[in-house]
């Protein structure tokens, strides 16, 4: 019997001949990208942006749950764009960064903003937090230079991004609650302020957390998710999953031709008996907790976000121990069978091979020329207002921060009758 081998040769007449048919399309694919690139940047550079600065009052007597609803409100600042506004005007949605930055043992809360976005966001917080402070300030970003690093500064960053899928929540501030009384609650960012209020001069430690209103196409794919961990019948069938379909398609038909298997629509099928619609009853209690926290999380309004992580200290000053200590006020928020964050490799400037200090260089580089111009991270995640609460909020009273600048005497009302010139 003689083996028959390919003709590599008609092939690659084949491709010389007809090859140029393709081109066409990958011309337009091509110039596709590069035009939405082109529009969107020039839509971008025309947005005025502002930095805010919150102050908040002496004593604070809000949970967490007040910032929730800030979030809440300011997933309305969600456009929508039509084909006009996307390939000519080159419109997309907005984001913006809520920032936490300790500088020299001060710790300062900034919101970078488009100035379209100024008015929502201060009815939002005034409306949960009545006698906070927000003013236009210059952006700090101006005092850091701008070759750092170099001889005099040093730098190290990165950008946080989850273990396990969007779904997943982290671990909120409501697992930080006491049930007797709020005031043994427990902060999330206790271990985050205390390193920022210990910083010494020449330190600085930002954490961004950029963000933007994203559609309900996370929360389909959370419930898909959630219908696969229960075994939901329509999931068990196939699912949404092609790959899976086309996979099961050949394997009933090889099972029906050669071993005998009875395939889908044969009466040895009909004779089985009837399965429950779901699994539900035969999960673990774990994964029945697993469950109902990814039906909750997946119920609250999400955001497209990252968190940007950036120490920059005078080299003589800078401490390694101060990056450990940042991850680690963040790996609170982690558990086993939930999510939690970690840093993204692929910008993190630990390098173990080739060219190790100029690529360690550049990727600071990178990453302080992302965090001044408050670019979007590559690699988004979602979180819902619960989580973003969790990470950014006003600390509550039964958290002491003393480098944190606060408003020492409320603003009072004008009294009535008051004669005016």
């Amino acid at each position: 019997m003689s083996i028959t081998t390919p003709d590599f040769g008609s092939a690659l007449t084949f491709m010389m001949q007809w090859g140029w048919m393709v081109l066409p399309f990958i011309l337009f694919l091509a110039w596709r990208q590069l035009w939405l690139y082109f529009v969107r940047k020039r839509y971008a550079d025309s947005v005025e942006w502002i930095t805010l600065e919150l102050k908040i009052p002496s004593v604070v007597e809000r949970t967490p749950k007040a910032m929730e609803q800030v979030f809440a409100g300011l997933h309305g600042i969600r456009s929508f764009q039509n084909l006009k506004d996307t390939w000519v005007d080159g419109k997309h949605q907005l984001h913006l960064s809520m920032e936490i930055a300790g500088i020299g043992g001060t710790i300062h809360f900034f919101i970078r903003t488009p100035q379209q976005f100024r008015r929502v966001i201060e009815s939002q917080i005034y409306s949960q937090y009545k006698d906070a402070e927000i003013a236009e300030v210059e952006d700090y970003f101006s005092r850091i230079p701008h070759g750092v690093p170099d001889e005099r500064y040093d730098l190290w960053g990165t950008e946080l991004v989850f273990t396990k899928d969007d779904a997943y929540p982290i671990r909120t501030y409501r697992f930080f609650e006491e049930p007797a009384t709020e005031k043994k609650y427990l902060d999330p960012l206790a271990a985050l302020m205390e390193l920022l209020g210990e910083l010494r001069e020449g330190e600085q430690v930002i954490v961004q957390y950029l963000m933007k209103p994203t559609g309900d196409e996370w929360q389909h794919e959370g419930q898909r998710l959630v219908d696969k961990l229960i075994g939901k019948k329509s999931a068990r069938n196939g699912g949404n999953n092609i790959m899976e379909q086309v996979y099961q398609f050949f394997y009933d038909m090889v099972a029906a031709l050669f071993l005998g298997v009875a395939a889908k629509g044969s009466p040895e099928e009909k004779k089985e008996e009837k399965t429950p619609e779901t699994l539900m009853q035969h999960l673990s209690p774990g994964m029945k907790d697993v469950v109902a926290a990814l039906e909750e999380s997946i119920s609250k309004h999400g955001f497209a976000a990252g968190i940007r992580i950036l120490y920059i200290a005078r080299t003589e000053e800078f401490a390694k121990p101060n990056v450990i200590a940042v991850l680690g006020a963040f790996k609170q928020f982690s558990t086993y069978n939930l999510n939690g964050f970690k840093p993204n490799k692929k910008v993190t400037p630990s390098i173990d091979y080739l060219f190790v200090k100029t690529r360690e260089y550049l990727r600071k580089r990178w990453l302080l020329d992302g965090a001044r111009k408050r670019v979007f991270v590559r690699n988004p995640v979602i979180l819902n207002t619960e989580e973003l609460a969790t990470v950014y909020h006003v600390p509550s009273v039964v958290l002491e921060v003393p480098m944190l600048p606060k408003i020492m005497a409320k603003k009072a009302e004008p009294p009535a009758g008051l004669p005016t010139i």
